[in-house]
């Protein structure tokens, strides 16, 4: 069909315009149509359609798969040959009738392992290839034709069974030759393959073929070990591997390092089927591994005594924490006591980030020697992730802590921030009352018009508006003529405002910005101004002070310090009466009540 459909595109128009655009094409579809049936075929015969979980079971789906569509193929090639070209005997009726079986004994154990039930499907190939491999060993007798046909259900089981089954299998296969030998070299009956061999040369042909089928299926039995432990140990790879991916995922589900050190305790027991898991994290002292978390109400009791393991103690943590290499101990509940009876067999692996031991992954399990070498290497794998996310987790933490304290000291410098800008507003303005008063006036301003300047205490509307608004002010007084006001700000406190007025068309923004730059650098010099009159007021009254101190240095009696005192403070202070008592109070006051009495 896909040809098809690429052959119609290339019609008779394509090719009218672009002969050899459509010819490529076409080409191209030719080339396309064998990869699309083959890849289709593969997937029909060699793909399963249940979704097998394990590694170790989807091998041997596929493996049923390609030996019965291997054998069904054979089965049909030979039915049609014979069909073709035979000549419908009673011998080739019987054979078309045992093809037929095999084809469909072959297409319905691949029916078994499409739908799910792998054993069975397994079990009906096998059955098969024995029966076939005794009926043609039976009919051709003693010879190779007998060891290639009964090597079949050996190579198939050293795919899909252990080596153990295969070792069995094989020595039923000795025992079978051993009797057909027997049979054939004592004349019991005639077989096909026995033409031309003497029945004395029968032992040693069996003895032969029992050898080679031995060795055959010593290594069928050597390679399915192997195999099966390959696969073990890369559907254990890769069971942890996902774990330690999954781990990454909880880590980022997580909000706090508290839920996150938990669910990886409980992820790791109920994955992999452990007895107990713990996590024990190291102080900043680097003296104590602290348990952070563990399973069941067995770590709900031990998160509660506070329990710890010193960096020095001998016992598999301990060690961990000194050596930095995975400790594997038999055990029998001596960590928790009577909190963990059925423990047999534990391993501590070590917590490392950045060449640094920061904690351990302590598991525990009911089995005795429960990790071997090839679980450890795993599970280092799975201890590493677990290190970097908790090592990632404190980091977070405190991160969060520091950005937490940066919040609360930007919160408190905004706070007094704020309370200084009051502060120094309430003070700029109470500056500027006492300096106008000082002046004798309430408002200093001044008027420009018809190019004379002149004093003017008056606030025009725009000029109002500005100052108690804090916003520029514009306003059109005729058609062509508009007041601009701005106000004077120093320190956020309003001291006045300053406003011009235009004739004809002006730029709103330019003017506003030149008017309010002007406005901030003449607050600013106006304040340096009043700075100044205040420090030059301050100095004259210390040179005062300075000078009524020299004179009054230069009196050596009371009187006349009081004297000169008084005349000294109406010339400089300009006071019209002024007034000096030295003495106490107390007895000029009972001087006067005793006057008072007489």
């Amino acid at each position: 069909m896909l040809f098809k459909r690429r052959a119609w595109q290339c019609g008779s128009a394509c090719l009218a315009k672009r002969p050899m655009a459509a010819i490529n094409r076409l080409i191209g579809a030719e080339r396309m149509f064998p990869q699309s049936i083959v890849s289709e075929l593969f997937n029909l015969l060699l793909q399963p359609r249940f979704r097998y979980t394990n590694n170790l079971e989807q091998v041997r789906a596929r493996l049923t798969l390609l030996f019965s569509a291997l054998l069904a193929a054979a089965a049909l090639i030979a039915f049609l040959s014979i069909l073709a070209f035979g000549d419908r005997s009673a011998p080739l009726n019987n054979i078309l009738t045992l093809l037929l079986a095999g084809l469909l004994a072959q297409l319905f154990a691949m029916s078994l392992v499409h739908s799910g039930q792998l054993r069975l499907g397994m079990l009906t190939l096998f059955t098969f290839l024995v029966l076939v491999a005794v009926i043609i060993a039976l009919l051709s007798g003693v010879g190779s034709s007998s060891l290639l046909i009964l090597s079949a259900p050996l190579l198939y089981g050293s795919l899909v069974w252990s080596w153990s089954s295969v070792i069995f299998l094989t020595a039923l296969e000795i025992v079978l030759i051993g009797l057909l030998g027997n049979w054939q070299s004592s004349g019991a009956f005639v077989v096909v393959g026995a033409v031309g061999l003497a029945p004395e040369a029968v032992p040693t042909q069996t003895l032969v073929v029992q050898l080679m089928l031995g060795g055959i299926g010593v290594f069928c039995a050597a390679y399915a070990y192997e195999l099966r432990r390959s696969l073990q140990a890369a559907n254990r790879w890769l069971t942890q591997l996902r774990a330690s991916a999954e781990i990454a995922q909880l880590a980022a589900a997580s909000g706090t390092l508290a839920e996150l050190m938990p669910r990886i305790a409980n992820y790791i027991r109920d994955r992999f089927g452990f007895y107990h898991v713990q996590i024990f994290w190291a102080d900043a002292e680097q003296r104590y591994a602290n348990l952070v978390a563990s399973t069941g109400t067995t770590g709900e009791q031990l998160l509660k005594r506070g329990y710890r393991v010193a960096f020095n103690s001998q016992g598999a943590i301990g060690r961990a924490l000194q050596s930095g290499e995975p400790i594997v101990a038999d055990v029998r509940g001596q960590q928790g006591g009577e909190l963990l009876p059925d423990a047999r067999s534990e391993i501590a692996l070590p917590l490392i980030v950045e060449d640094r031991v920061l904690g351990v992954l302590d598991i525990q399990s009911v089995r005795p020697n429960a990790f071997p070498k090839e679980q450890i290497e795993g599970l280092s794998i799975l201890a590493a992730q677990v290190g970097a996310v908790t090592f990632s987790g404190h980091q977070i933490e405190g991160y969060r802590s520091a950005l937490s304290d940066t919040r609360r000291m930007l919160l408190e410098t905004e706070v007094n921030l704020t309370e200084a800008r009051r502060l120094n507003q309430r003070l700029t303005g109470q500056a500027w009352e006492d300096y106008l008063k000082a002046r004798s006036a309430q408002t200093v301003g001044y008027t420009l018009k018809d190019n004379r300047l002149q004093r003017d205490a008056s606030w025009t509307p725009a000029l109002e508006q500005a100052a108690l608004n804090r916003q520029p002010v514009l306003m059109a007084i005729a058609t062509n003529r508009q007041i601009v006001a701005v106000p004077i700000e120093l320190r956020g406190r309003g001291i006045g405002a300053i406003e011009i007025e235009l004739e004809g068309a002006v730029r709103q923004a330019e003017t506003l910005e030149v008017l309010q730059a002007l406005a901030q650098r003449l607050a600013l010099s106006i304040d340096n101004a009043r700075l100044f009159e205040q420090a030059q007021e301050l100095a004259q009254r210390e040179l005062e002070v300075n000078a009524i101190s020299k004179n009054l240095q230069a009196i050596k009696d009371i009187d006349g310090l009081a004297r000169t005192t008084l005349q000294e403070l109406s010339r400089a202070l300009g006071a019209v009466h002024a007034s000096i008592r030295i003495g106490s109070l107390e007895d000029d006051s009972t001087a006067r009540l005793r006057d008072g009495a007489g």
